[in-house]
């Protein structure tokens, strides 16, 4: 079929903009995961979007299924073979400091504005009328398609490990609408790592940090027994290195807190660590335990392993990277949450080993531990979506490539991750003011309808 893939989007551009927007004012953060709230086991927000998507497919014919309030799909043709997509509709914590509100959905300068635009309700969109393109026009395909939604990717894949338990078809081909153009074809693996012991208080009393392992921290806090003098260096430091603090004296007791940058936890090199920023502060000030002097000793202050003795570089995937992403503590204990990325050449278990050891005093556990990815560059689907992409942003020099992100690309075989961050624009994933641009929406829109066809005709 001839088909002008480019007008087809275009003459649906508005109603495209307002389905997403819809479903960006929905504030899907995971609250609590409690698989005994049958309803809701990701919590209302994560089941509200979950719902307004099966019923935009209802509404457009397509069988649709809710898969206990965990996942869902949406489906269409019959054939056995299918094309396979997962997108995520739950978001990383919003944070603080947005110009615009993280769930208005707000467009300024041709950008819409909220968290999930770019990861991953605007690109589920985007694959969604992709989808409902290819059906309005009774395109003949030989391949059933199946869009699956899930709501737990930022947080634990529950959502999927549940879906594909009770579905577990495997696709002959398909991408996953969560990462970087041109297209990624490996991924490193991924681990959180759990350190846990105790620390004197006598001085510090409480130590806090970070929202999400997987995101570089923007603010940290800890309350230590009231010192005039300390007050006075907090506020020097502030100052002489530039950064955001708030200080305050409550039931005599010394809150200190600073603000750092978030980033993806892929990318820790790009954002300002806040636990980081605060523990220096700390060990200038001779507050030294066993907390303080962990993080100084084997975290802070870098991000490639190196303290760990476990940095790496792998010419094809490039570095190891370590995320400090959470800090907890409560009376006495304390909690570091790791966000580690290893790529090609590294044995996870000697990893794991190697911080054991460095840790022998404390509990040291792993969990939400991903493999790493690597599809063939060269093979059948990549040559295929790369040709769509090439065709419509006239990169003819453009190659597949790998990443640190973990996308879904990782929960069923024959698919990568494809779009729908374009090469060279700046990315506000994870951070504060993440948002889409409308031309890179529509154009990955398009981009997506094409290689849905070419995969499924």
């Amino acid at each position: 079929m001839n088909i002008n893939f480019k007008e087809e989007v275009l003459k649906r551009k508005e109603e495209i903009i307002k389905d997403l927007s819809n479903l960006i004012k929905i504030n899907s953060e995971l609250t609590t995961f409690d698989p005994n709230r049958v309803e809701a086991p990701f919590g209302e927000g994560n089941k509200e979007a979950l719902d307004f998507m099966l019923n935009l497919g209802k509404k457009d014919g397509f069988k649709t299924l809710n898969v206990d309030n965990y996942a869902g799909h949406i489906e269409y043709g019959d054939s056995k073979d299918f094309v396979g997509i997962i997108g995520h509709l739950d978001v990383v914590p919003a944070g603080s400091g947005w110009t615009y509100p993280p769930y208005g959905a707000e467009i300024h300068d041709n950008k819409m504005y909220g968290r999930g635009t770019e990861d991953d309700k605007g690109p589920t969109m985007a694959a969604y009328y992709a989808l409902k393109i290819l059906k309005k026009l009774n395109v003949p395909l030989t391949k059933r398609v199946k869009l699956i939604l899930g709501s737990d990717e930022e947080s634990g894949w529950r959502c999927v490990n549940h879906y594909f338990s009770k579905h577990p078809e495997t696709p002959v081909s398909g991408f996953i609408p969560d990462a970087d153009f041109p297209l990624i074809y490996a991924e490193k693996g991924i681990v959180r790592i759990n350190i846990e012991g105790t620390f004197d208080q006598s001085k510090l009393i409480s130590f806090t940090g970070g929202l999400r392992d997987n995101m570089v921290p923007d603010n940290a806090k800890a309350i230590l027994v009231n010192d005039k003098e300390l007050l006075n260096n907090f506020k020097k430091y502030l100052n002489d290195n530039n950064i955001n603090g708030k200080y305050e004296v409550v039931d005599n007791n010394l809150v200190l807190s600073v603000d750092g940058i978030s980033a993806h936890g892929s990318t820790p090199e790009l954002g300002s660590n806040a636990i980081d920023l605060l523990n220096n502060f700390l060990i200038e000030n001779n507050i030294k335990n066993e907390l303080t002097t962990t993080i100084d000793k084997y975290l802070s202050n870098e991000t490639r392993g190196s303290k760990l003795k476990i940095n790496y570089t792998d010419a094809e995937m490039g570095d190891l990277t370590v995320n400090l992403g959470v800090l907890e503590s409560k009376l006495n204990e304390f909690k570091l949450v790791l966000n580690i990325r290893y790529p090609n050449g590294v044995v996870f278990e000697e990893l794991f080993d190697k911080i054991k050891t460095l840790f022998n005093d404390y509990k040291v556990s792993y969990n939400h531990h991903q493999k790493l990815l690597y599809n063939d560059p060269n093979s059948e689907l990549v040559s295929k979506l790369m040709k769509v992409y090439q065709k419509h942003t006239n990169d003819q020099d453009a190659k597949p490539i790998t990443i640190g992100g973990g996308t879904f690309a990782r929960a069923m075989p024959n698919v990568v991750a494809f779009g729908p961050h374009f090469p060279g624009k700046p990315s506000f994933i994870h951070q504060k003011d993440e948002y889409i641009d409308i031309d890179d929406f529509i154009l990955a829109t398009i981009i997506y309808t094409e290689s849905l066809y070419e995969l499924a005709k």
